[in-house]
């Protein structure tokens, strides 16, 4: 299969990515008709598809865990955290703004990268893999990226200040596991976004060279 032109990988690329962003439409439909209906009614029973989850040590004094799980012998050895599970849902519009805004940020995000991965393919398709729109797409499909980091990391500092400010666990302020904070970092992403930032100014680069030696020729 030929990397650029007509019957190129950019045509199921483009069908990959239409179907994506259909999937997402529909996914950010749904969560528009659930926030619409909770701004109106915060206690609508359609309030158990809307809720926010997150994890917190309970002290091993109250949650004791001795004896639990077994493993084999001589394979490994085990221990077992006390952590809960705690999941937030509405009774005030506050709620439902403020976590809603958050997520919308983040939908907008993935939107912004499949627009712009699907009209870079479209490019490719017409048979012109590196114009100048390609490179603005990729360049804005980056940071769309390194923007979803962003608000993952936003969630992580917010959910901490709300569990700190409204919640304790067994009468003491909640702490949220280290190993889950590292765990959730959104590593990945942010390296991803890196990456595809730095090609497109490689390939602004390379286009700026094809240009001056055009104009010298």
């Amino acid at each position: 299969m030929r990397l650029f032109g007509t019957g190129s990988i950019s045509t199921p690329a483009r069908i990959l990515l239409d179907a994506l962003l259909v999937i997402s439409g529909f996914l950010v439909t749904l969560q528009v008709i659930v926030v619409s209906v909770l701004l109106i009614n915060p206690l609508h029973p359609i309030r158990e598809h809307f809720q926010v989850t997150t994890i917190a040590t309970v002290p091993a004094d109250v949650w004791r865990t001795d004896g639990l799980v077994r493993v084999e012998p001589g394979t490994a050895s085990v221990r077992v955290d006390p952590w809960a599970y705690i999941t937030y849902q509405p009774v005030g519009r506050a709620f439902v703004l403020v976590t809603s805004t958050v997520s919308f940020s983040g939908w907008a995000c993935v939107v912004l990268v499949l627009l712009n991965l699907r009209r870079a393919f479209t490019n490719v398709a017409a048979g012109t893999p590196f114009p100048r729109d390609n490179i603005r797409c990729i360049r804005v499909a980056g940071w769309a990226i390194l923007g979803l980091a962003a608000v993952d990391l936003l969630i992580t500092a917010g959910m901490v200040t709300y569990m700190r400010a409204t919640t304790t666990v067994a009468g003491h302020p909640p702490v949220i596991p280290g190993a889950m904070l590292l765990e959730g970092f959104p590593i990945g992403t942010i390296l991803a976004g890196l990456a595809v930032v730095i090609l497109a100014e490689i390939f602004k680069a390379g286009a700026d060279l094809q240009e001056d030696q055009a104009l010298t020729v």
